[in-house]
């Protein structure tokens, strides 16, 4: 028996399905060397599963499983199932629904469900644990070329400095269309990288992620600033793009050394590196 068929075995024995064992599979939707994402059909019923450690040590099974127990019933993540800490895993509901494209960040409707969805996201108190921009920039860098790690560090070292809020929340941490998922209301998913953080980042992402303009990153600060009573700083979003940027380059880099393809890292990280002036190849 295949690694395959034994860990599909021990997961339908966990989850009590051994009786739909011939009408299972289980599909890889993406991964590396340590890390997996899968989805589980066992007859009708569909679930997620997250598979194995990141070498990063930023990514927390545990953590993510408990974000997701803290937010059951809210209508913004999926359903926890199961943690195996033993094996290493987590299970969680399949969400159907339509996975976000970038122009949706244009129309008026879906934008202002999405904001909606991420202050009531943010209302949230974070995880116990807070993550830290620099130190997530230094370990990603710990083994990049010196002169670049230097600069970087620098950079977001700076914009750090210059934040007005202190303000911490549960984030989401990977906030792009691609884990935004339209249902019967507004979800996340891929909840690997949750922790506590600044509200503003997650909306920072979005605008690094998908090179808003101008008017678009207004109309998206528009949006949530109107939800929500103490409103953040406004000047502070630039700030945090800047962040965000120096961690998407930090990451690609990362990611790179540990076998991750161009053709995931680049469509994030390239535009980073031109907005940070930084003249490099990954």
């Amino acid at each position: 028996m295949s690694d395959h068929d034994e860990f599909l075995s021990y997961l339908l024995r966990r989850l009590e399905l051994g009786a739909r064992a011939n009408a299972s599979k289980l599909e890889l939707l993406s991964g590396s060397n340590t890390f997996w994402a899968l989805k589980l059909t066992a007859g009708d019923t569909r679930y997620m599963v997250r598979r194995g450690g990141h070498p990063d040590g930023i990514r927390d099974l545990g953590r993510e499983f408990n974000v997701l127990k803290l937010l059951d019933g809210s209508g913004l993540a999926p359903s926890p199932v199961l943690y195996d800490e033993d094996h290493l895993f987590i299970v969680y509901e399949y969400l159907p629904g339509e996975i976000w494209s970038p122009d949706m960040l244009t129309e008026a409707s879906a934008l202002d469900a999405l904001t909606d969805s991420l202050a009531r996201l943010h209302s949230n108190n974070p995880p116990g644990t807070v993550c830290d921009p620099i130190r997530t920039v230094e370990i990603y860098l710990l083994n990049a070329d010196p002169v670049l790690r230097a600069r970087l560090m620098e950079i977001v070292t700076g914009a750090m400095g210059r934040l007005h809020s202190s303000e911490v929340v549960l984030c989401h941490y990977d906030m792009w269309c691609g884990n935004i998922v339209q249902g019967s209301s507004t979800r996340f998913i891929d909840w690997e990288f949750a922790n506590g953080g600044a509200p503003l980042i997650d909306l920072a992402t979005l605008v690094c992620y998908h090179g808003l303009d101008e008017d678009e990153t207004e109309a998206l600060w528009c949006s949530y600033a109107g939800k929500l009573q103490n409103k953040p700083h406004r000047e502070d979003l630039a700030t945090w793009c800047t962040i965000v940027d120096c961690l998407s380059v930090a990451w690609a880099l990362f990611s790179s050394a540990h076998g991750e393809s161009a053709e995931v890292t680049d469509p994030f990280s390239a535009p980073a590196r031109k907005r940070l002036g930084l003249d490099m190849g990954i």
